[in-house]
């Protein structure tokens, strides 16, 4: 075919939808297209009112743990009732655990308390807790996978050590704290990057969100 039968050829716009929707429902999945994907299913149950909230946060924290290689996820959420956070969620961890765990309550100025969770802003709904400034409250130490290991040194700036964790907040419309998704360890033992703290940042909005419209 020359360069003129080439200028000759025309797509039709079926042909242009059909390529689209081909790209779109059978093209590549690398790591980023797949937790798009899951977070966008999610967004559209919801829409559709197929979940329950506690159904959702479940979801949520398997998608972390999952997609993240995060291996403890835990989700806070403000009661107005007891006007304390409790923990909806916890996975990753014994199940003695996550029964104490799910006993712990926070009051406002609790968590708010830097000088008992010492703590660095990433963003600012973003914090970060690290083992060597110990980051819990005395007796807080069975909360985590391996409290044996708590105290270990530090090698590198990516290393995730034991007791450290991340917490991504959600807010209400007044700004006041919801809640957050807390991500304790990584199966590579090293800290989440830049990208999986975004997306965690998007998933926590949508809790925030969420919780919003299903009061």
């Amino acid at each position: 075919m020359d360069r003129t039968e080439e200028m000759k050829v025309i797509v039709t716009p079926l042909e242009v939808a059909q390529k689209l929707k081909t790209d779109y429902s059978h093209g590549p999945m690398d790591h980023t297209s797949k937790v798009l994907e899951e977070v966008c299913e999610l967004g559209w149950r919801l829409e559709r009112s197929e979940i329950q909230t506690q159904d959702f946060l479940n979801e949520i924290a398997d998608l972390i743990s999952r997609r993240f290689g995060i291996t403890s996820v835990s989700i806070a959420v403000y009661d107005p009732l007891t006007k304390l956070y409790h923990y909806k969620v916890v996975n990753g961890l014994d199940k003695e655990v996550i029964e104490s765990y799910l006993r712990i309550a926070y009051t406002k100025a609790q968590v708010n308390d830097n000088s008992t969770y010492p703590c660095h802003e990433i963003s600012s709904h973003t914090k970060i807790y690290l083992a060597e400034e110990h980051p819990y409250a005395p007796g807080e130490e069975f909360s985590y996978r391996r409290p044996g290991m708590i105290g270990m040194k530090r090698r590198a700036l990516t290393d995730c050590l034991e007791a450290d964790y991340v917490d991504f907040y959600f807010y209400g419309s007044d700004k006041e704290i919801l809640g957050w998704i807390e991500a304790s360890g990584t199966r590579l033992r090293k800290l989440p990057d830049a990208i999986s703290i975004r997306w965690m940042e998007l998933i926590a909005l949508m809790i925030g969100q969420t919780l919003q419209v299903k009061k």
